[in-house]
């Protein structure tokens, strides 16, 4: 039997150190409360968290349309530059 400390952040476990497990092993998690209060690194890591699934979501979204470009281009002058 292997003992790994763990952070919960609302979604997973996430262990303080690597641990020794093969990848996409089953495993049994016996909960036992370590400390109640939320340290620094805990509250920064959820916030990660939903930054990240927040960026996932707005990535889903729509590129821009095809008229874009055109659009752009009637406001801003764009100028060719033949000497590369």
């Amino acid at each position: 039997m292997t003992a790994i400390q763990a952070v919960y952040d609302g979604q997973v476990f996430i262990p303080e150190k690597p641990c020794d497990i093969t990848r996409g092993s089953k495993v049994k998690l016996i909960i036992e409360t370590i400390n109640q209060n939320h340290s620094e690194r805990q509250i920064k890591l959820a916030a990660f968290r939903q930054l990240t699934n927040e960026i996932k979501e707005l990535s889903k979204t729509d590129p821009l349309p095809q008229e874009f470009d055109e659009i752009l281009s009637q406001r801003v002058r764009f100028r060719e530059i033949n000497s590369l």
